[in-house]
This record gives C-alpha cells, sequence and structure tokens, in this order.
C-alpha cells in the first residue's frame, strides 16, 4: 500500500470521527437544551460528556488545522531571510515543535496513568446507575486525559514529515513558502 493511500485514508477517517464527534456533542447539548428549558428537567450526564467530547475534538483537529494552514504562523522572520536560510529554520522551528510535542506526549501519558484510574462521573452515573451495567464498563478518566497525548502525537508527526518536506525543498531549491503552495501545512 503506498504512502499517499494510507494518507489519504488517515484524513477521511480522522474527518469521518471528528464529523461524528462533533454531531454527537451537538445533539446532546441539544437534547440538553430541550429538556432544559421545555421540560424543566435536564440530564445530569450531558455537559461532562459534551466537555470531554470538546477536548477530544480539540487535540485531535490540531493536526488538520495545521497541515491546513489554520494554525497561527509566524513567518515573517522566514519570509525576510535568504531562500535557503528561511528553509533551515523552518526545519529548525520544525524541529523544536515536533521535541515539545515529544515531551508533552511523555508527561501526558504520565499524567493519565497518575490520576486516570477513577470512572469519569457522569458516565458512572449513566452506565451503573441508569443503565445497570456493570462497574468494569464504565470507561475511566485515564480516556479523557490520553487525548493529550495522542493528539498532541499526531501533531509532531505532522511537524516531522513537514521536515522531510522541507529537506526536499532544500535539495532543489526552493524555499519554505513551497511547502504551502505543495498543500501542505505551514510551519510553525
Amino acid at each position: 500500500m503506498k504512502l499517499e493511500t494510507v494518507v489519504d485514508v488517515y484524513k477521511k477517517g480522522m474527518a469521518a470521527l471528528l464529523i461524528l464527534m462533533v454531531a454527537t456533542l451537538l445533539a446532546v447539548m441539544g437534547f440538553q437544551i430541550v429538556l432544559r428549558y421545555f421540560f424543566n428537567s435536564s440530564l445530569i450526564w450531558a455537559e461532562e460528556v459534551c466537555r470531554y467530547l470538546l477536548i477530544w475534538v480539540s487535540f485531535l483537529a490540531a493536526s488538520i488545522a495545521y497541515e491546513r494552514g489554520e494554525v497561527a504562523a509566524f513567518t515573517l522572520l522566514r519570509g525576510a531571510l535568504p531562500d535557503r536560510i528561511g528553509v533551515y529554520l523552518a526545519i529548525l522551528c520544525n524541529l523544536c515543535a515536533a521535541l515539545l510535542c515529544a515531551v508533552l506526549v511523555v508527561y501526558g501519558l504520565r499524567f493519565a496513568e497518575m490520576v486516570g484510574s477513577q470512572p469519569i462521573p457522569a458516565l458512572r452515573f449513566l452506565f451503573e446507575d441508569t443503565l445497570k451495567w456493570s462497574q468494569e464498563s464504565v470507561p475511566s478518566v485515564y480516556w479523557v486525559y490520553f487525548s493529550l497525548p495522542l493528539g498532541i502525537g499526531l501533531l509532531g508527526l505532522r511537524f516531522v514529515i513537514d521536515i522531510f518536506h522541507y529537506i526536499a525543498i532544500l535539495k532543489r531549491g526552493g524555499k519554505a513558502d513551497d511547502l504551502r503552495s505543495e498543500g501542505m501545512g505551514e510551519a510553525v
């Protein structure tokens, strides 16, 4: 299987997952609003579930937003430098960003393991008390905290991929802005 095929499947799968998560978030919150304002009732678990969905969407969408150039980038210095030096600066910036992401992944996993053992309160109520499922079926808070290392890890991987693209641009004598014209992300 070609790398382009894997990347295309990843992009389409991630887009579908994000759409599903946002649709679920909107449906639950919409239902909560209807219950609260029209029936003077509410779902105890709705706001917490929506908060967790929003956290997951934010971290998972970061790499896609970066790739589409929707993340703020400061390219004034890079653009003022000669083309070759600008590409070197872009490589250095992406390398630093990838290293920061690696540190955040390591410490994010540590934090998730350290404090993530208790069940998610809203889902505990929903699964155990309402649906009468077993306590083992309730996801733990670990999965909420896991969104940070996963999302930041995907973003870091994107930075590393761009480093290889910048190296290819450097070999053919291009400039850092060529990455954007090729449909790739924008340097940090």
